[in-house]
Formats: structure tokens, sequence, C-alpha cells
């Protein structure tokens, strides 16, 4: 497992929504989907979703879990759009290397989860 800090890994979940709501046409993402899509331990996207809420970056939700996150120890959430201001930090390169340190392409998102070990 890879495994980077909170700021590294809100900016890969910051990716992953922006992805499928815009890139993709989604109508919302949830928990759930989020965790099977990126196999991380509920923990860390916890902290990397809470730290895109607090930013005020994320339109949605939350409430409560049903028993199988309960039992992940993970927070129910949906997330149906993205902050005008998620959408400038994503497409001003720039900002987005300020605010989550490292560079994106946004031509092209690579995820570290669905990097292959060799």
């Amino acid at each position: 497992m890879i495994t980077m800090g909170v700021q590294k890994d809100a900016g890969e979940l910051l990716l992953f929504f922006y992805n499928e709501l815009i890139n993709n046409g989604k109508k919302s993402i949830e928990t759930k989907e989020v965790l099977k899509e990126t196999k991380w331990e509920s923990t860390r996207l916890n902290l990397a979703h809470n730290y895109l809420n607090e930013l005020g970056l994320l339109k949605g939700g939350g409430g409560l879990p049903d028993a199988a996150l309960i039992e992940l120890g993970a927070k129910f959430f949906f997330v149906t759009g993205l902050s005008p201001r998620a959408i400038d930090v994503i497409e001003n390169e720039p900002k987005f290397e300020k605010t989550f340190g490292f560079e994106v392409n946004i031509g092209v998102f690579k995820f570290s989860w669905s990097k292959t070990k060799k």
C-alpha cells in the first residue's frame, strides 16, 4: 500500500471527484464507491474527505453510516458537486500544486491506487 500525507491524499481524492462528476457526468459519489475504487483504509479516506470539506471544496452531505461502514470505521458522505473554488484550484495547475503539494496535468489523471507494484 502506498501511503501519502493527508494533503496529498486529499488532492488525489479531489481529482477523483472532479473526474467522476465533471468528466464522467456522475450525479453523486458516496463513501462505498470511493472505498471500493481507492482501496484506502477508512481512516485515510475520512482524513482526506474532512480536509477537502474543511477547505470548502465539496458540495454534498453526510448522514448515518450503515452497518458495513460502521464496521469499517468510515463515515458516510456523498459528494454531488465541487465548489467554484475547487474547480479553480484543479484547473489552475500552480494553485493545485501549492494547495496539495504535487503537480497535476488536467488532461491526464494518474491515481496512486492504480499503480501496480513490481
